[in-house]
């Protein structure tokens, strides 16, 4: 599958505890939003939700990237801006994340299974950290097989 770009407005916000987040939109994937502790935290959980909107879709299928130009902000508050976000398909279903959750898997019963420590699986939840790629792909073909 090839990689996809689409663009992203990010924008300020608040929680309801008047904590400052970053919120996500991807305008071209509809009613697919995200946020995040900041911006750098909102991009990463911007590909993620971009995963879970296109899971099961066939890459011809996949919405039409709009022009970051042809995005309208002005309901969006002082400090939006748009960002483009890559979405391999290839690197993002075939991660432990991606094939724990497909089994129904928790980060902890996913450090049971592999025996491995929690830290470590809930590192690679929260993207943090990744097994090396040959090792990834070792673990996501066990996770496969014990479901």
């Amino acid at each position: 599958m090839a990689k996809c770009y689409y663009p992203v407005i990010f924008f300020p916000d608040k929680t309801a505890s008047g904590e400052e987040t970053f919120g996500a939109v991807v305008p071209d994937l509809q009613g697919c939003l995200t946020q995040g502790e900041d911006l750098s935290d909102a991009m990463y959980w911007t590909v993620d939700a971009m995963g879970t909107w296109l899971d099961g879709l066939d890459e011809k299928d996949y919405p039409k990237p709009s022009k970051p130009s042809d995005l309208d902000l002005s309901e969006y508050p002082e400090g939006t801006i748009v960002n483009v976000i890559e979405f391999d398909p290839d690197k993002y279903f075939h991660t432990v994340k991606y094939a724990a959750t497909k089994a129904g898997l928790d980060a902890k019963q996913t450090a049971e299974l592999l025996g491995a420590p929690y830290n470590t699986v809930r590192n690679w939840f929260k993207g943090i950290h990744q097994p090396p790629p040959w090792i990834e792909r070792l673990i996501v073909e066990k996770i496969q097989n014990s479901f």
